[in-house]
């Protein structure tokens, strides 16, 4: 049986982990910012440049799909897809990460449409 002393430090220190537990996953939380703006540029077929209400531009990667470059097969084809879908349009993005580049990585929705879903359905991702 452990002692009263002990059985304090450990209820203390598993409190401190939880606490810490929920620090983090709140602050992550208020990390992700919500986005509106036009599509001005597609990169190629995963990645768009928006332009803010406060003509402020985010390069945006879209998360969880990997599309051709516009250097490998079908890569011209998929830039021209995504185009097709978004350039000139207004979007919404939640951004709660960056790339290894400085590219927010978000999903992408047009009207409530998810513009990565209708990548990865139009076969080019």
């Amino acid at each position: 049986m452990m002692k009263h002393s002990t059985r304090v430090r450990v209820i203390t220190q598993v409190a401190i982990v939880l606490l810490l537990v929920f620090y983090a996953v709140v602050s992550a939380e208020a990390q992700t910012i919500t986005v509106r703006g036009k599509v001005v540029a597609v990169a190629d077929g995963d990645t768009i440049i928006i332009l803010d209400a406060n003509k402020h531009q985010h390069k945006i990667r879209f998360q969880g799909i990997d599309a051709p470059e516009r250097s490998q097969a079908f890569g011209t084809r998929a830039r021209q897809h995504l185009s097709d879908l978004v350039f000139g349009k207004d979007v919404e993005v939640r951004i709660d990460k960056r790339d290894r580049y400085g590219r927010s990585v978000s999903v992408v929705r047009r009207d409530g449409t998810d513009i990565n879903l209708a990548i990865i359905q139009a076969g080019f991702a």
